[in-house]
């Protein structure tokens, strides 16, 4: 198996809800959608239904687990994971759902039609798959079949889109349906998707921590929108602008004041009156960085100013307030940035038997 592409486990448990369905009739009902709760709660996630294609052996033990079904969420998103034995189907009924869904296939294939591009499209563990939930689309799984789904709200992705634009799309958002993992403009967001199924699955995951899911949406949502080609893919390449370094001031104000904050990079390019492009050009020219970069550089900057400060909370407490969840990438980053390790750190923070990944 490729080591980077995405890849999910029978074994997750960490901050998923799984429901283990061992009646054939319980997939087809539905009635198993409560042991996933507090996860998928909108209503019209109720419009995907799933069918059987095949029923052999028409016996089966009655001890059997015939499918398994995840569902977890970082922020925005809502994260299902999906093991079947038998060959089934998912059907998009009534109107469908305003949501786009990013999904790999870790194992067998998986067959999906009727979207708003003409065709059959197969899918399998070296493409990777997305979609927004039109009423009639169908896709058709394999036996012996696992994926990942990411479902994204479709204002996140316009927000996002008209950030990258500096300005706000004209028509829908319409991805091509399939792309190849190994393209090197996917290769990021495989790993992303990599770093989030290790994440869930950990009982330690960053999905407790507010600043920390925000950030990672980010960087998804902004990855997705550049590598997977779509009806906006040429004017995104195009939307350059001259930046000006009282445009970089104005983000890194921002930036400063909202340290301990949920930080998306459209809020960065709204607030230095400029579009994301511009944004990132700013800041490449005049700081020699990203914007990501700078919000992580202004997180540690707060950090120290609260230790040097005297702040009564312990080093954990003010980490975590500033979205550092993962102790041991905590005290490596300070360290690099400022020489020193911060109040020697790694003695202050809570054991832990299984450490989070995140910064």
């Amino acid at each position: 198996m490729d080591p980077g592409r995405p890849s999910v486990s029978t074994d997750l448990i960490g901050k998923f809800r799984l429901a283990r369905i061992r009646d054939l009739g319980a997939l087809e009902s539905g009635v198993y959608w409560p042991q996933l709760q507090p996860f998928f709660l909108k209503p019209q996630f109720r419009r995907l239904t799933y069918r059987l294609m095949d029923r052999s052996p028409t016996n089966p033990p009655a001890d059997r687990v015939h499918s398994t079904r995840g569902a977890s969420g970082v922020g925005e998103l809502d994260v299902a994971y999906i093991r079947d034995r038998m060959a089934t189907s998912l059907v998009i009924t009534q109107a469908g759902l305003p949501d786009y869904c990013l999904t790999s296939v870790s194992k067998g294939g998986l067959a999906c039609s009727g979207t708003d591009t003409a065709g059959l499209f197969e899918v399998g563990e070296s493409v990777g798959l997305i979609y927004r939930g039109l009423p009639g689309l169908k896709l058709a799984a394999t036996g012996d079949h696992e994926r990942l789904a990411i479902w994204i709200p479709a204002a996140s992705l316009h927000r996002r889109l008209a950030a990258l634009l500096g300005k706000p799309a004209g028509a829908d958002l319409v991805f091509e349906p399939v792309f190849a993992w190994d393209r090197p403009a996917t290769q990021s967001l495989r790993h992303l998707l990599s770093f989030l199924t290790e994440e869930l699955g950990s009982p330690d995951s960053f999905s407790d921590n507010d600043i920390a899911c925000w950030s990672f949406t980010d960087l998804l949502l902004y990855t997705m929108l550049r590598a997977v080609p779509h009806n906006y893919s040429e004017q995104i390449a195009n939307a350059a602008q001259s930046p000006i370094p009282a445009m970089v001031r104005r983000a890194e104000a921002f930036i400063r004041v909202r340290a301990r904050q949920p930080i998306a990079l459209h809020e960065v390019a709204d607030a230095a009156e400029c579009s994301l492009r511009t944004l990132h050009r700013g800041f490449r020219e005049f700081r020699q960085t990203t914007p990501a970069m700078a919000i992580l550089r202004a997180r540690l900057d707060s950090v120290r100013q609260a230790l040097a400060g005297g702040n009564a909370d312990s080093l954990a407490d003010v980490a975590r307030a500033h979205g550092f969840t993962n102790p041991a990438r905590f005290n490596r980053l300070y360290e690099m940035t400022f020489g020193v390790p911060p109040l020697a750190g790694a003695a202050v923070w809570p054991r832990r038997e299984t450490p989070g990944s995140t910064c």
